[in-house]
């Protein structure tokens, strides 16, 4: 794993950190990216669920923050969708003609109740009309934003997700 980025801001209770398998990147750089969303987990109750990123969160950010960069974005819910996701993404993928996918998916995670005290995105990208895997990472977030009383900071924490991975794809070489 290669070293985490830690978000400028956070407390040390509050850090958003995301390591990266950066020795096996290929060297293309993103630029039209379709994103596949599955933050929901069937084993958490629905108060569980709710405290993780929600896809439309994560959708604003990524919507705001990579098309500046010079990287267009497609991005999917594919939560509970039929056949997980698959036929939405290949919907998608026919109408946007990716050079890569981003796949994000819930990875470990904490329960504390009623919600999930802390929990890892799980990120791979594949590129080329193989779909070769090429870069891995997982990033970790607390709950801070529910556990804490900071519902309203939602928007806040999917951004700094998006600024984690972000960084951390800038560091690898991919943006």
């Amino acid at each position: 794993m290669g070293i985490g980025v830690t978000l400028a801001g956070c407390t040390p209770e509050q850090k958003v950190v995301t390591q990266s398998n950066a020795a096996a990147v290929s060297g293309q750089k993103l630029n039209r990216v379709l994103i596949g969303i599955w933050t929901r987990v069937p084993r958490l109750t629905e108060a569980q669920n709710a405290s993780l990123l929600q896809p439309d969160e994560l959708k604003r950010a990524f919507d705001a923050k990579w098309p500046p960069l010079g990287i267009a974005v497609e991005v999917v819910d594919a939560n509970g969708a039929p056949d997980g996701g698959g036929p939405a993404l290949t919907a998608a993928n026919a109408r946007f003609r990716a050079t890569q996918l981003l796949f994000l998916q819930t990875g470990r995670y904490q329960g504390r109740q009623p919600y999930i005290r802390d929990y890892e995105i799980d990120a791979k990208i594949y590129e080329g009309a193989a779909r070769t895997l090429v870069w891995r990472a997982a990033t970790e977030l607390p709950d801070f934003w529910r556990v804490m009383g900071f519902a309203s900071k939602r928007p806040e924490a999917a951004d700094r997700y998006v600024d984690s991975l972000t960084a951390k794809l800038r560091e690898d070489g991919l943006i």
